[in-house]
């Protein structure tokens, strides 16, 4: 896509044109915003409860991590290198932690580990930890199992020929080459768990993460708002070095393999079937069954009311945020996967973006916006900025790998820049359009920290289910979550039915 366009100087006036409106949307409602918070954090004080907040964050992140990493890898080979019964039942299964709200997760978590199912745990941290491995292991499976799906099979073979022993095989050859499937897994688990809020509210009990603090700051205390400036600057800075030193580990060339224990290495290679149960048992009870136990507790009765307009109002602000994200993020992603000058640099801003906790991104952008739009403008606007950047960087990702050749056809037809983009670049990245729009959409749905930092006034589904549950109102905050969840399926079921049509 480096030179997708050989444009004529009236198309080059255009197309300069439409990259200034994208960069401009992108640095002004998306970076800009992101950022304010510094301005009003300087020279504050950190107190003993920032710091426990801080350490409970950043325990509970590496403890998930290191739990998703332990049980998904193994998963993930299982997928994608062997072949056993209901494979591909398990691959669907997989998936499904994430079509279900946060908000809705944190409920069942609580109802399943708490008094109201087995009675083994009480709200604290290790119901977070539970909470947040049940939506942070899929994406440590799928990053893992694509890389490794990737992969000769050959080169296994070869060590096996060599007398390597199948743990042994995998440790040396595999595991190093899955390394940055793995690698990015992790980062995606562990900043997920740093920023989720709504959900972690329903299971901490009297542990606070910095998420939970900050919105105790921003609408509890209201008089303790630099407080949660601090908290919110701090964590930005904690998440761009994370950030940066992962894409440092991902530029070393050569992983430290140790030494080779021999008798240990067979004695492991043994253990391949009991590793293979030990993680489907993982998958059902740890993730599966606690994710969908809220299930149990639906009151068809409550399907009316303030539900129904929690739902509406969801629904809205998704759709506004989704739209105005399709509409700014192919001119960007186009501008990325051009290789222009500076689109390495709005690259890696934009990822940077991704991986800032929402309640942070809440804050800073109610601060940016405050007395300067309405509420649910700046409400649209925010869950703009969380949902952009992903959606940005899955079309640009897809823009970057697509052949020149076939866009240097159509021009070399005659075609104009804009048509060749819709008659041939168009169609060949809708299904990854399609997929960006129902990640973009369901993240929307099911946020709930950065809406909490936003507003005070409006309610969407992820509050409703929120305030209900702590007021004890499990049947109906499950009923809550049930009708989002139906409705979020069916429009994901209905945009990937649009995405086989012809555009």
């Amino acid at each position: 896509m480096k030179q997708w366009l050989n444009r004529s100087s009236k198309d080059t006036r255009w197309g300069q044109a439409i990259d200034a409106v994208a960069l401009l949307f992108f640095v002004f409602f998306v970076l800009g915003p992101l950022f304010f918070v510094f301005s009003k954090a300087a020279n504050l004080e950190f107190s003993p409860a920032m710091q426990e907040a801080l350490v409970t964050s950043f325990g509970i992140a590496a403890a998930v991590t290191a739990i998703d990493l332990l049980m998904g890898i193994p998963m993930a080979w299982m997928l994608a290198r062997k072949r056993f019964p209901l494979k591909e039942l398990v691959d669907t299964l997989i998936d499904l932690p994430l079509i279900i709200p946060t908000s809705a997760l944190g409920l069942s978590i609580a109802l399943f580990w708490g008094s109201s199912g087995l009675g083994l745990l009480q709200p604290g941290i290790a119901m977070i930890v539970l909470l947040h491995i049940a939506f942070t292991f899929p994406y440590v499976v799928r990053t893992t199992q694509a890389a490794m799906l990737e992969l000769d099979g050959d080169l296994a073979r070869a060590a096996s020929t060599l007398g390597a022993s199948p743990f042994l095989a995998f440790r040396t050859v595999w595991l190093p080459l899955v390394r940055a499937g793995a690698v990015s897994g992790a980062l995606l688990a562990f900043t997920r768990s740093l920023g989720e809020t709504g959900a972690t509210m329903l299971v901490a009990g009297a542990a606070k993460t910095v998420p939970i603090l900050t919105v105790y700051y921003k609408n509890a205390a209201p008089s303790d708002l630099n407080a949660a400036l601090t908290l919110s600057a701090v964590f930005l800075i904690a998440s761009a070095l994370i950030f940066v030193l992962v894409r440092q580990q991902l530029g070393v060339k050569r992983m430290r393999l140790g030494q080779v224990n021999a008798q240990l290495e067979r004695r492991l290679s043994r253990l391949g079937q009991v590793s293979d149960g030990a993680s489907l048992l993982f998958l059902l009870a740890i993730v599966l069954l606690p994710s969908f136990y809220f299930l149990k507790f639906t009151d068809l009765n409550f399907f009316s009311g303030p539900s129904l307009q929690a739902i509406g109002i969801s629904f809205a602000v998704a759709g506004a945020a989704t739209a105005l994200s399709f509409v700014f993020g192919i001119p960007l992603a186009l501008f990325i996967a051009s290789n222009k000058r500076g689109s390495g640099l709005v690259k890696l801003l934009n990822e940077l973006s991704m991986i800032m906790p929402t309640v942070t991104i809440g804050l800073s952008l109610a601060l940016f916006w405050a007395g300067r739009a309405p509420e649910a403008v700046v409400l649209v606007l925010a869950h703009t900025a969380m949902i952009f950047p992903y959606f940005v960087g899955s079309v640009s990702e897809v823009l970057a790998e697509m052949d020149e050749n076939l866009t240097q056809v159509a021009r070399t037809l005659g075609a104009t820049p804009l048509h060749a983009f819709r008659t041939v670049v168009l169609p060949l990245i809708k299904p990854t359009l399609v997929a960006g729009l129902v990640v973009a959409f369901m993240r929307s749905v099911s946020e709930t920290g950065g809406t909490l930092a936003v507003s005070q006034n409006i309610q969407t589904v992820p509050i409703l289910i929120v305030n209900l549950s702590k007021a004890g109102q499990n049947a109906q905050a499950a009923s809550a979550a049930v009708l989002l969840l139906a409705l979020s399926i069916a429009l994901v079921l209905v945009l990937r039915w649009s995405s086989k049509k012809k555009w």
